[in-house]
């Protein structure tokens, strides 16, 4: 049998380092009318297509139609209330190797991308995003289409400074290979 030199040693997972110790940096709480407004849209779109099929019924029951406008009352406040909750969990955190974005509500999700992996960044702005000045930061890995994370609510001057900065380890990593 032949050695190769390669170990493959357990590790003590009490010796980790504390991840969740990492400080977070919150997006910006003007994302929450972000979310708002499109969520607000959609919704009102929902709203015309429901009077307008149930008001061109003849035969149709006023309490469905008021039913019905009643559980679009309360989905909108519903909408209302958990943007402000998803608006206030979601952060991100930059390290010397990778980034980290958490989001969640009720299910907490914690994405983290090592720089080593990203292929490319992007900054985008939809209409609503350039009306309160403020951009996404998405960043693609290999083997997808879509990003692999998306970091909504930056400042733009910030989403450029991290699109350059990842940007920069991935030209430093190439460089060092």
């Amino acid at each position: 049998m032949l050695e190769s030199g390669f170990a493959n040693n357990p590790i003590n997972i009490n010796e980790l380092p504390d991840v969740s110790l990492q400080t977070f940096q919150p997006i910006s709480p003007r994302y929450l009318f972000v979310l708002r407004i499109s969520n607000s849209i959609f919704l009102l779109i929902l709203l015309i297509a429901f009077c307008s099929i149930t008001l061109t019924q003849v035969a149709i029951e006023h309490w469905i139609f008021l039913g019905g406008v009643g559980i679009w009352i309360l989905c909108y406040l519903m909408m209302w209330f958990f943007t402000r909750a998803s608006v206030r969990n979601k952060s991100f955190a930059v390290r010397t190797h990778d980034i980290s974005f958490k989001t969640g509500v009720f299910f907490k999700e914690w994405t983290t991308v090592s720089f080593n992996r990203v292929q490319h960044c992007e900054i985008t702005k939809g209409v609503i995003d350039n009306l309160v000045g403020l951009a996404e930061l998405k960043i693609f890995t290999a083997g997808g289409s879509s990003s692999d994370l998306a970091i909504p609510g930056l400042q733009p001057e910030l989403a450029v400074r991290l699109k350059e900065h990842i940007l920069n380890e991935i030209k430093y990593q190439d460089e060092e290979e």
